[in-house]
C-alpha cells in the first residue's frame, strides 16, 4: 500500500498521484468527507470561489477541500490541458493543498 500524507488542517489524508491529484482521500479520525454539487455547471474559477465560500460558512479553512469531480464542456488538447492543469494546480497551492508533495 502506498504511503500517505496527512492534512492536519483540512482532517484528511491522502495517497499522493501524478501532479495535483491524489489516488485516493479518506477522512481522520472526528472528521467526515462531504460531498456536495453544483446543480449547473460553472466556470472552473466561479466554482472555486464557491467552494471557497461553502467551507468559510461551514468555519473549515480551505485545506479542508479534499477532492473535486470536475467536468470539461469538451475534449481538450494536450496544450489545453496542460493549461488547465496549471490553473487548477495555482489554486491548489494558494490554498496551501502541495503540502507533503514532492
Amino acid at each position: 500500500m502506498s504511503s500517505t500524507i496527512t492534512v492536519a488542517a483540512g482532517g484528511f489524508r491522502f495517497v499522493p498521484g501524478v501532479y495535483q491529484y491524489s489516488a485516493g482521500v479518506a477522512a481522520e479520525p472526528g472528521f467526515r468527507i462531504e460531498r456536495a454539487r453544483f446543480a449547473e455547471p460553472v466556470p472552473l474559477a466561479e466554482g472555486f470561489a464557491r467552494m471557497a465560500a461553502a467551507l468559510d460558512a461551514a468555519g473549515r479553512p480551505k485545506t479542508a477541500f479534499c477532492a473535486c469531480e470536475l467536468r470539461s464542456p469538451e475534449p481538450f488538447t494536450e496544450d489545453g490541458f496542460r493549461a488547465f492543469n496549471q490553473d487548477y494546480g495555482q489554486v491548489l497551492t494558494e490554498w496551501g493543498l502541495f503540502c507533503g508533495r514532492p
